[in-house]
């Protein structure tokens, strides 16, 4: 379930820009950083272990204006940061030059054209996994990551299971840094529809996403988040834009 504790702790390990970010990859060791968007709180106001996933993420990002106004209740001012952009910038620069990649989840395809598309950066990919994520088993994940020298584990899964299994890897002995992403390594390839920018600049994507696939959406959008976000976000917005 959410609570006020909660959302206490998830400010203080807040990342409050793409810069801090990408710092904290960049000083390696055992970590892991979780996107939160509102699905992940409908998720975990339903799954008290989904609750503490987030709550052992030893940082946060602020993915999507709901989540970045129910920051600001907590005092603290955070950039949207995503998941999709942090890889954007890894496909863009050569500030990972020489980092050594994982990739767990995603299409097999997506995965093959990501690893393709980052040959100039300077981070290479050296070990994917796309297959039944009922298959996978952490602490032989942890063993593999630690034979192939990661040190940057990619979940390309979507929550709760990518954040969960995220964590279980980390806590199996990985000593890397765990990024969970969800579904962005697809939507950076081009393997899946990405909102264009000026529908991210509206803080509109949602519905962008919700008339492009209305069937599965639906009730994640309508019927999970709306509640969550009626309970937990609507009501500092309203008090922040009266003050």
């Amino acid at each position: 379930m959410i609570t006020e504790d909660l959302i206490d702790r998830m400010a203080e390990k807040c990342l409050l820009n793409d810069d801090d970010f990408d710092a904290v990859v960049l000083q390696q060791g055992s970590k892991r950083i979780q996107t939160v968007n509102l699905h992940h709180l409908a998720l975990a106001s339903r799954s008290d272990d989904f609750a503490r996933t987030i709550d052992k993420a030893d940082f946060i990002t602020a993915d999507g204006w709901p989540i970045v106004s129910l920051m600001r209740s907590r005092g603290i001012d955070p950039a949207r940061v995503t998941g999709s952009e942090f890889l954007e910038r890894m496909l863009a620069g050569r500030q990972f030059q020489g980092t050594k990649a994982a990739i767990l989840g995603a299409d097999r395809d997506a995965g093959y054209d990501f690893r393709g598309q980052l040959h100039g950066s300077g981070l290479h990919v050296v070990f994917r996994d796309h297959g039944n994520r009922g298959d996978w088993k952490p602490k032989r994940l942890a063993k593999k990551l630690e034979k192939y020298g990661v040190d940057l584990l990619i979940v390309a899964v979507t929550p709760p299971f990518g954040d969960m299994i995220g964590e279980e890897v980390r806590r199996a002995g990985f000593r890397g840094v765990v990024v969970n992403v969800g579904g962005a390594v697809n939507m950076v390839t081009g393997n899946a529809t990405m909102a264009p920018g000026w529908v991210r600049a509206a803080k509109v994507e949602w519905l962008y996403r919700l008339v492009q696939e209305p069937t599965r959406l639906f009730r994640r959008y309508i019927i999970e988040c709306l509640p969550v976000f009626v309970k937990y976000i609507l009501p500092h917005y309203w008090r922040r834009s009266r003050a």
